[in-house]
């Protein structure tokens, strides 16, 4: 091989590696400067995450709102003729779990506090009118409230039943008898007839 055709190929050489070498730097400092601007940024990936888990195929279930029922513990003393019983609730708030008694004295005591709201917007009921304890309830009159001294009621006996209720509801003592003699006390015996009705 001449030395002309020697020189000529070790610089072809040369050239060939520097121009290799010149491309991997280009292709290198376009990865460092270009490349980044390519990524999506930081916000839109997290963004795209969040969406990702709460898509339609991740089910979610809500809790739903129990409705609470009444608290307290009564014992009632039943006397009927010549028969007697007694039974005693107690209510914890969860109508799911308490008895079915609870929830239906819950909703008799929604309906005389009806009434009771209804009397006083009539003027026939006011704090005076009332048992001291009761118009110191947040209702004015209680379920549970006894009939006032003056109150006009008929003299029919509508039965021999009577009934001795005791204990505590909603944070207030009760103790108190029902009978069935006079309307007044009559309309008082239908309102607990969920209490003194026998429980089986």
């Amino acid at each position: 091989m001449s030395p002309s055709h020697r020189e000529h190929r070790s610089r072809g050489t040369v050239g060939t590696v520097l121009l290799a070498g010149a491309c991997c730097a280009g292709a290198v400092a376009y990865g460092v400067i270009v490349g980044p601007s390519m990524m999506p940024p930081q916000e839109v990936r997290t963004t795209t995450a969040m969406i990702t888990q709460v898509g339609p195929d991740v089910e979610e279930t809500e809790e739903e709102a129990v409705e609470a029922g009444p608290v307290g513990s009564l014992r009632v003393h039943v006397s009927d003729r010549d028969r007697a019983w007694v039974q005693t609730i107690t209510c914890t708030g969860d109508l799911e779990e308490d008895h079915e008694v609870c929830a239906e004295v819950a909703r008799a005591s929604e309906e005389f506090h009806g009434d009771a709201d209804e009397r006083s917007d009539d003027g026939v009921t006011d704090a005076e009118s009332v048992e001291p304890e009761a118009a110191a309830s947040p209702g004015g009159e209680h379920l549970f409230t006894e009939v006032r001294e003056g109150t006009v009621c008929t003299d029919k006996l509508y039965g021999p039943q009577e009934a001795v209720i005791v204990g505590t509801w909603e944070g207030q003592e009760i103790d108190t008898t029902v009978t069935r003699k006079g309307s007044c006390e009559e309309a008082r015996w239908q309102r607990l007839r969920p209490l003194t009705d026998r429980i089986g």
